[in-house]
């Protein structure tokens, strides 16, 4: 059966005759005496109840609608754009989408899934199942980590262009000269010894204790002997931690005796051996008492805090352990996806050997309202639990904060401390700092499980843009943009502003100030790369019929377009990518151009020396509005 079968696939990575987004685009055959909508209703709604409201009077609008559902994985993704046109007797429908393999998966998902209701074998489709499977592949994806989301989603809801440069593996946020780099919090502003520096927690603490810091004293130790010794000097009980270890990997908290100091460290020298990896040594460190606070800094200045405490359970009487995780993990806080506050717990040999220092088992039956730890460490990422309890720092803690990040060109920090009381001042209270971390995740504070929403991400973004104009250059495109009207668009922006650095693309390939570069045979490529340039503050693009068909036009945006006697596709960058700014058609003498809109100006030629005069006074004209634009 041919019905609702999808073929030729195709992806836009930005505006293109279709969205004005990226696109996942896709011809679709449904038999015109198939079931009528009705039939698939009952189906789709038991699964997605919420598109009941929109009623669906054709099968196709039910079809595109369940795909942007399916698209948003349960978590609300910012997926929305799409359209549908015909191509003979099939559908071409272009959708929005973020992750290319999940998106062209869940497209065959739902055309499976809906041959599976014309066969009426729904049942033994099981979609709920594929479904689930489909999350997983896109919490697998570059965007299914809860940080790194969540900052391409900042810079989606501020209207800020951002694309992926598959080539180096990490996100750009913003054009030319004006751009930010990165993956997760690490960014390309970032000084790479700095951020270098804190992965080794031994030289760090020296570094705070020698700046008079609040930090426990120890040592690394490279030897079983070592650390027995330096846990001696220092007096039970300490702690025992990798030297670049993150997220609270390998960390022994409120260790008494020898015993447990061989424990720690064999494992961190085993964990070492199987993952390959250099031993740096165990750091050996005096044990302080307090609750666990992530204190976050953006540009040096403090952010947010937030508590962390260990993952729990409190018992009900007659549950086990093992069952109370089991209900907790089926919590939606806990779904442990792009969106989910809080991360499964997961029972394995630190968790087992925690208990038993209780002297409780996974299979123990905690009393009524009884709460039970499950882990010594906070992190989230092991289970603990979030707090926001930024309105509740001392303005002096505030201070210490802001102090340290100072001394450290990242964008992000994160400073881990125990705290007996965070609203008291760190001079008057139990408090110890016990790591930094440069790139930290951030998905916490945006949503904790307990407290206000701190929008972190998109402070993160402004602290670089301020305002998301200023993450735009001038752009000016055309589909006739030749090398000589390209060097005249130069010279002008030159004239008015010499240290623009300008790159320029025409059917010639790229240019820098004029010189030439290179010339992929991937137009989409050539355009990244000028918008990849950290000097570019002005370009030029010139998109013609067959680049629009194959590669669309990547960037977002344009201040101008000057379209000479376009076709079809050529006149969709009009639609795709004005937005405030100016067209200008220039056109042989004697065509009737239906003019609608105001910032249209047509200008008719009878020789290509007139039409050379009246491109150089309208670029003497234009030009000067928008150059300062972004500034």
């Amino acid at each position: 059966m041919q019905d609702f079968d999808v073929s030729k696939f195709y992806i836009y990575y930005g505006p293109n005759h279709y969205l004005n987004c990226r696109s996942l685009v896709f011809n679709l055959f449904m038999e015109p005496d198939g079931p009528e909508a009705d039939y698939y209703k009952q189906f789709v709604y038991d699964e997605f109840p919420q598109l009941a409201e929109k009623g669906h009077a054709v099968v196709i609008d039910l079809f595109v609608d369940t795909l942007i559902e399916i698209l948003k994985m349960e978590i609300n993704l910012s997926i929305k754009n799409f359209s549908i046109s015909e191509d003979g007797e099939e559908y071409v429908v272009a959708v929005e989408f973020f992750d290319e393999y999940t998106a062209e998966d869940a497209v065959v998902l739902i055309s499976e899934w809906f041959k599976a209701m014309n066969e009426k074998k729904d049942a033994e489709f099981n979609f709920k199942e594929k479904y689930i499977g489909l999350q997983d592949e896109f919490n697998s994806s570059i965007l299914g980590g809860p940080t790194l989301y969540s900052l391409f989603e900042a810079g989606l809801k501020r209207n800020i262009p951002v694309f992926f440069l598959n080539e180096e593996n990490q996100f750009q946020w913003g054009y030319g000269k004006k751009q930010l780099r990165g993956r997760s919090t690490t960014f390309h502003t970032d000084g790479i010894k700095d951020t270098e520096f804190t992965m080794y927690k031994d030289m760090v603490a020296d570094f705070l204790i020698m700046c008079g810091f609040p930090t426990p004293i120890g040592r690394n130790c490279y030897t079983e002997e070592e650390a027995l010794q330096e846990a001696k000097e220092l007096g039970y009980p300490v702690v025992v931690k990798p030297v670049a270890g993150h997220k609270g990997e390998g960390v022994t908290t409120e260790i008494e005796s020898d015993a447990e100091v061989k424990v720690a460290f064999n494992n961190i020298l085993d964990y070492a051996k199987i993952h390959g990896i250099n031993f740096d040594g165990a750091i050996v460190q005096q044990q302080i008492y307090g609750t666990d606070h992530r204190l976050l800094t953006v540009d040096g200045k403090f952010t947010a805090a937030l508590q962390r405490i260990p993952a729990y359970v409190e018992g009900n009487g007659s549950d086990t352990i093992e069952k109370l995780i089991e209900v907790e993990n089926d919590k939606e806080v806990r779904l442990d996806n792009a969106r989910s506050p809080l991360c499964k717990i997961i029972i394995d040999k630190e968790l087992i050997d925690y208990l038993a220092l209780q002297h409780l088992t996974i299979n123990s039956v905690p009393k009524e309202g009884e709460r039970i730890y499950l882990r010594r460490i906070a992190n989230i990422s092991a289970g603990g639990v979030s707090i926001n309890v930024t309105d509740k720092i001392h303005p002096k803690n505030i201070q210490m904060v802001e102090s340290i990040a100072k001394f450290f060109k990242v964008k992000c920090m994160g400073i881990d401390v125990l705290a007996e009381d965070i609203a008291k001042p760190w001079t008057e209270s139990n408090f110890g700092i016990i790591e930094i971390n440069a790139g930290p995740g951030v998905f916490m504070h945006l949503a904790p499980s307990i407290g206000e929403s701190i929008d972190v991400p998109g402070q993160i973004i402004l602290s670089h843009f301020e305002k998301p104009y200023k993450a735009r250059i001038p752009i000016i495109t055309g589909n006739n943009i030749t090398q000589s009207l390209a060097e005249k668009i130069n010279e002008k922006v030159k004239s008015i502003k010499p240290e623009l650095f300008i790159g320029t693309l025409t059917n010639e390939g790229i240019f820098f100030d004029v010189e030439y570069f290179f010339n992929n045979e991937n137009h989409e490529k050539n355009i990244k790369i000028i918008l990849r340039h950290p000097e570019v503050g002005f370009a030029v693009f010139n998109h013609d019929k067959e680049n629009i068909y194959d590669y669309g036009f990547f960037h977002e945006g344009t201040d101008l377009v000057i379209l000479e006697d376009a076709n079809w596709a050529e006149e969709t960058m009009v639609g795709m990518l004005l937005a405030g700014g100016k067209i200008i058609r220039i056109l042989p003498d004697k065509i009737d151009v239906e003019q609608n809109n105001a910032v249209i100006e047509t200008h008719e030629y009878t020789t290509d020396e007139q039409k050379q005069e009246i491109l150089s006074a309208l670029l003497e004209k234009i030009i000067p509005e928008f150059i300062d634009k972004y500034e």
